[in-house]
């Protein structure tokens, strides 16, 4: 392996400091943005075509139709009915009235019916019928629960008709997954979760909290230095938001947080030694930041049991989830100091084995919080266990001590390797749209849990892959298709598809993952043909559309690794500068760095030749793209135009950060042979011959940038979503279109002085 550096010397673009010192409200920047429309109000995507007509056997709802809910229905039936009466109005341009049956009638003339039994599959709660006849429609749910499902489902119908029309017959559609977790998108509301297909939420309070969020909403009174920080109104928060998502019928879950560290010497210590836990690292990299709370403590037992079971007496939960890996959620063999991997300086917890420690928390917090709601889940994620305390890799001797009120969640992709050709292993140490999964991993441990009698749910996130970790989401529509699918046919009880890393957005992928949660499943290319016309507006521009999704489908696998937490040209984009000339000086704004590193990369990496053949072949595969999205364009009705935009500019930025990617491996093969040719004291003319063409390449090659860069300032300036200077990572960042005229400016120094120096130094240069 071959690591090339790019900058030498002192590493000044690790260095520095951030850029701009005050906090920006990222969401004002956002409600700007022309496509924030996405997540906001789920019913924006949708048009109508005025031309559209009904087939022979489709019916036309008009505005002499009106929505009926059905005698003695659940409260939620007449909220879907509502909703759906806000769709028609909004995007159909239909005032139908909405109306409850005073007594149960066979049948309504030129009516939406909306009950909530009589319909779906008598053994499957949640399923649902929808039943079109001549002068009625019916959506039937086995459940209120599947009532509000078939409601989705019909304004889904429509949506991809672009009218009001609906076929003749009767569908009966069953859950594939019991519980499809999702979390609100961004500045939207839970009618938005619904129709992008979840019924599960995890809800957060609004604002950041001053410490970890179980003393905060912690009631206990066992540990009098941690109950000072028990707040009501944010428990008050907590429960007027589960209560919202109770009206939607949605099970509700928040993620408890708790991972505090205190000096030895600290009142909590003093006055409680049997508190002291385990020194611990909050960062590998640093010191130890002090002591956690002993998990194994009898004190600190009672202080989670009474946190946990108060906090669902107080809110309407299903449940909590806690992260027991490498983070989240304290015990003593989380990132312990001055131990080896699997063990602890916590002499009580080290005596007990880390499955055991680990468990006893989750078990004890999962009876608490059953005193309160029998139903309730204690959700464990063990994110990165294996390379802190877990004894075997896939955590089975964990789960296997877990008790009934726990479930595992683990993810679809992580920790697996793909094998590519050139002798690339692939490392998915984290997200990646590359591996669909799930892995052999979770396959294990979705047979331990079932094994165990325990719930286990598959992770992945709804819009982030680090094939490309800058885009607000990757057009790979086939791959979120199938991804979707595979989490649906896993065999696990439910998925939870949360937005961890960014807020949700709502865009395409977020939305692709409902349509294979339902049973009869539509195929791939039925399912994305029509979504691609509904967004496209007309067959012509759908077929282009549908076309640049797989070749974006087809570009993924040819991302070589995924490098660290957004670092470098796959994160940047053509905000990444060349720096050519490694000894020169490097301009302050380039110098940035926020939570998890400086943003600039000091070096290419891998094996840099086969690495840069990897990055070209994803750079042809989304110009391939582009090619289709410019021939879709001109046939996109204005309509449409918006929602087609918003799918097509991060295509074009994805083609514009593999372009970038690409040059910046190739100048730093080019650059580190032509300098080192540079130093020869003796050439041959058949080696001057070979460098001449190296440079004339290495000339290309930053002259394509230069080229690439000026046309990407113009797509990032009509989206905002692809600025990382709009993310709570890359705030640190300046805009990238002011960043990317300093880039120009650096390029064009070393076009026209450092390349002729190094020409001149070569000896073929004036």
């Amino acid at each position: 392996m071959r690591t090339i550096c790019l900058v030498i010397g002192a590493g000044a673009c690790l260095m520095g400091v951030a850029y701009g010192e005050t906090p920006r409200d990222l969401d004002a920047v956002y409600q700007e943005n022309p496509f924030a429309f996405l997540s906001w109000d789920y019913f924006a995507r949708f048009s109508q075509d005025a031309n559209a007509a009904a087939s022979g056997n489709e019916i036309t709802i008009k505005p002499d139709w009106s929505v009926v809910v059905g005698a003695d229905s659940d409260p939620l039936v007449g909220v879907m009915a509502e909703d759906l009466a806000t769709f028609f109005k909004q995007r159909m341009g239909l005032d139908l009235p909405v109306s409850k049956e005073t007594e149960r009638a066979p049948a309504h003339a030129r009516a939406i019916l909306l009950t909530d039994d009589g319909g779906g599959n008598p053994s499957a709660p949640g399923s649902f019928t929808i039943r079109v006849g001549k002068d009625t429609v019916a959506v039937l749910g086995h459940d209120a629960a599947g009532l509000r499902d078939g409601v989705v489902k019909l304004v889904d119908r429509i949506g991809f008709r672009a009218a009001p029309l609906l076929e003749i017959g009767e569908e009966v559609s069953t859950p594939r997954l019991a519980l499809r977790m999702g979390t609100i998108p961004r500045m939207g509301t839970y009618r938005d979760l619904v129709f992008l297909g979840y019924n599960g939420v995890i809800i957060s309070p609004t604002d950041k909290y001053s410490t970890t969020l179980l003393t905060c909403v912690s009631n206990s009174k066992a540990i009098p230095e941690l109950a000072q920080s028990y707040d009501p109104a944010l428990v008050e928060e907590l429960a007027q938001k589960a209560r919202d998502a109770r009206r939607y019928g949605l099970k509700a879950f928040v993620a408890l947080d708790m991972w505090d560290f205190y000096p030895a010497d600290s009142p909590i210590f003093t006055n409680h030694p049997g508190l002291r836990g385990a020194e611990a690292y909050k960062h590998m990299d640093r010191p130890p930041a002090g002591h956690l709370l002993c998990t194994e403590d009898p004190l600190m037992r009672r202080y989670l049991a009474e946190s946990v079971n108060g906090l669902l007496e107080s809110v309407p939960l299903d449940g909590a989830l806690i992260i027991v890996g490498g983070e989240g959620f304290q015990h003593c063999f989380m990132r312990p100091s001055g131990v080896e991997v699997k063990h602890t300086n916590c002499a009580r917890c080290e005596a007990l084995g880390a499955e055991t420690v680990v468990a006893n928390l989750c078990n004890g917090m999962a009876g608490a919080m059953r005193e309160a709601n029998p139903e309730a889940l204690l959700v464990a994620w063990p994110y990165s266990a294996k390379y802190f305390w877990s004894a075997d890799d896939n955590q089975i001797a964990f789960i296997q001590k877990l008790k009934p009120g726990t479930a595992l969640l683990t993810e679809i992709e992580k920790d697996e390797t793909l094998v590519k050709e050139g002798g690339v292993n692939k490392a998915i140490w984290d997200y990646s749209i590359d591996l669909i999964g799930p892995v052999e991993r979770a396959r294990k441990q979705i047979a331990a849990c079932k094994a165990a009698g325990v719930g286990v749910y598959l992770k992945s996130e709804p819009e982030l892959a680090f094939e490309a970790p800058g885009l607000p989401y990757i057009p790979c529509m086939d791959r979120w298709f199938d991804r979707a699918n595979a989490l649906a046919a896993s065999g696990a009880d439910g998925a939870w598809v949360l937005a961890w890393f960014r807020p949700n957005q709502g865009t395409t992928s977020a939305e692709v993952y409902k349509y294979a949660s339902w049973s009869p499943t539509p195929e791939r290319e039925a399912l994305l043909g029509m979504l691609a016309k509904r967004i496209a507006g007309s067959e012509e521009a759908a077929t282009h559309l549908r076309r640049a999704w797989t070749h974006v489908s087809q570009a993924i696998p040819c991302s070589p690794e995924l490098p660290p937490y957004f670092l470098g040209p796959y994160y940047l984009g053509p905000v990444h500068p060349m720096f050519a000339e490694p000894n020169a000086e490097i301009p302050a704004c380039f110098k940035a760095k926020s939570e998890f590193a400086a943003h600039f990369a000091a070096d290419a990496r891998g094996n840099v030749e086969v690495f840069g053949r990897y990055y070209r072949s994803m750079e042809r595969a989304l110009r391939d793209a582009v090619n289709e999205l410019d021939a879709a364009s001109t046939d996109v009705p204005r309509r449409c135009r918006a929602v087609f935009e918003a799918e097509e500019l991060p295509t074009r930025w994805f083609y514009h950060t593999a372009r970038t990617h690409a040059n910046f491996y190739e100048s730093c093969l080019l650059r580190d042979f032509l300098l080192a040719f540079a130093q020869k004291e003796a050439r041959t003319e058949e080696e001057i011959a070979e460098a001449r063409t190296r440079y004339e390449r290495w000339r290309a090659v930053l002259e394509d940038e230069r080229e690439n860069t000026q046309t990407a300032i113009v797509i990032v300036q009509q989206d905002s979503r692809l600025d990382l200077h709009n993310t709570q990572d890359g705030a640190a960042l300046a805009p990238a279109a002011d960043l990317m005229r300093e880039k120009l400016a650096l390029l064009n120094q070393e076009l026209k002085v450092f390349l002729p120096s190094v020409a001149e130094k070569a000896g073929f240069g004036k």
